[in-house]
């Protein structure tokens, strides 16, 4: 009788580990923040001038965490430490078809109207809207320093994107390890704060955006207003 109570007792311990471990892990979908400095912030520049990108920020992370389960969202602070995130865009569109959204806009812009500075980071290859990068982690801080001279005149926006599903032979390169007891864990998403103050606001020339395109075209406009920069050249 007693080997039975023990038994039965050891299947209880296991059996409330499984659901411990199961609830836990309901919460595994993660998008972090990767702040963005664009400057000199200006509404208008000059061909020949220069703008500069900059990303420096801690490897502990507000992050969002998102139930795989019921969808829903909550916080909390995760240290990923020299994370390799794919991949990482710095985009720029010339914005010339007001009938279009952003994705509507043509191909080809980082080649024909900017001469890029790669200063800090690691060039992975570049694109017809702007280079594939790769930020540089050192002293528990991840970096990124990108400039670019302008050579086009026009109306562009900088917005940074972030792709996070690699074809299937490239194998699952955003799965991190953060929770032991979890065995799968993703990053979701990577948002891109740009010129964020302390007020909570960004800078951004949002204004200008709503000049040049048609807002009412756009999938996520609180990207745009809050994750691009809008500039003009001269």
């Amino acid at each position: 009788m007693k080997t039975l109570i023990l038994s039965l007792f050891g299947l209880f311990l296991i059996s409330s580990s499984c659901k411990k471990t199961k609830e836990i892990c309901k919460w595994s979908h993660f998008t972090f923040e990767h702040p963005v400095s664009v400057y000199p912030i200006k509404e208008s520049y000059n061909v020949g001038d220069t703008i500069w990108f900059e990303l420096n920020f801690s490897d502990v992370f507000n992050a969002s965490v998102r139930n795989n389960y019921n969808g829903n969202i909550r916080n909390e602070t995760i240290q990923l430490k020299n994370f390799d995130f794919h991949r990482n865009f710095l985009r720029i569109l010339k914005l010339v078809d007001t009938t279009q959204n952003i994705n509507g806009q043509p191909t080809g812009t980082w080649n024909d109207a900017f001469e890029p500075i790669y200063s800090i980071g690691q060039l992975i290859q570049e694109l017809p809207d702007g280079p594939e990068y790769k930020l540089k982690y050192e002293n528990n801080s991840y970096h990124l320093k990108y400039g670019m001279i302008l050579q086009q005149s026009g109306n562009f926006l900088y917005c940074p994107i972030f792709f996070h599903n690699y074809p299937i032979s490239q194998g699952k390169l955003n799965i991190v390890d953060i929770r032991p007891e979890c065995e799968v864990e993703q990053l979701e998403d990577i948002r891109f704060p740009v010129n964020r103050q302390t007020n909570g606001t960004h800078l951004t020339n949002y204004h200008l955006f709503e000049q040049f395109m048609n807002p009412a075209l756009e999938n996520d406009l609180d990207r745009i207003k809050n994750e691009c920069f809008t500039f003009v050249v001269n």
